[in-house]
């Protein structure tokens, strides 16, 4: 009995896990260059710090579920037109590279740009895209084009000026990456180090000016694992509660 209540409160904290995980998914439905989270399970072996040593394999599972890891999916998000000129969606593989204001540097879907006060390209949240593009404030019609290219009318010019080019970088495992929240992702070694190259070329995704990568959140296929996950939480509730019963009634016997 001691063991079900164990194995219960490890059910119970698996399921809320995913409960919380799909939560997060549907609030961000909306949000422009989010990537589905989604959380990997296993059973908990049963082994002995000397098995351990000894090399053996576990003697038995089913002691338990514990969380393996929570990744996100990288799948393409839907296009959605604004017509803004900072918005940049990437069409194809690829992620922005951020440095944000500790110097840390991040990737990012979210081509939600803007020009900051000191001219540089930067994300919703201030990070500044680490080319570190500064655009002059006399500029005018500004053109990005598929390969990243920005260019505009600077002053009195009308003539096409060259300012900058985006950069992409890419991983050979992005569902690796570690997620630090605003939709920003920082690479560990199971993504690898990233490859930096131009957008449209060598595998890299296009550049989509006046457009943003939509969430890639399935509303239905998620509202369908919530409640099975809801469901898997009641269940384990309910075994907590027959245990607890069950032990209940043997304290109370009398001979």
């Amino acid at each position: 009995m001691i063991d079900a209540l164990y194995i219960a409160t490890s059910g119970l904290q698996t399921a809320q896990n995913q409960i919380d995980t799909l939560s997060n998914n549907l609030s961000n439905m909306q949000t422009p260059g989010f990537k589905a989270k989604r959380a990997s399970f296993g059973d908990i072996a049963v082994i002995t710090p000397s098995q351990v040593q000894a090399g053996l394999t576990p003697s038995q599972s089913g002691a338990g579920a514990e969380v393996l890891s929570t990744s996100a999916v990288f799948s393409q998000g839907q296009m959605q037109q604004t017509g803004n000129t900072w918005d940049i969606a990437i069409q194809g593989d690829g992620f922005f590279e951020v440095a944000d204001a500790n110097g840390n540097h991040l990737y990012t879907r979210d081509g939600q740009l803007h020009v900051d006060s000191e001219g540089y390209v930067a994300t919703a949240d201030g990070s500044r895209l680490a080319q570190q593009i500064q655009i002059p404030p006399d500029a005018t019609n500004i053109k990005i084009n598929q390969n990243g290219q920005i260019y505009a009318q600077v002053g009195s010019s009308h003539a096409q000026t060259l300012l900058g080019t985006l950069e992409l970088s890419m991983f050979s495992s992005p569902e690796g990456l570690q997620s630090v929240g605003s939709n920003n992702f920082v690479p560990t070694q199971a993504s690898g180090d990233p490859s930096v190259g131009k957008p449209n070329d060598s595998g890299m995704g296009a550049i989509l000016q006046g457009s943003l990568e939509g969430s890639n959140v399935d509303m239905v296929s998620e509202m369908a694992t919530l409640v099975i996950a809801q469901r898997a939480y009641q269940l384990n509730a309910r075994v907590l509660q027959a245990s607890d019963q069950i032990l209940d009634t043997i304290n109370n016997l009398r001979q």
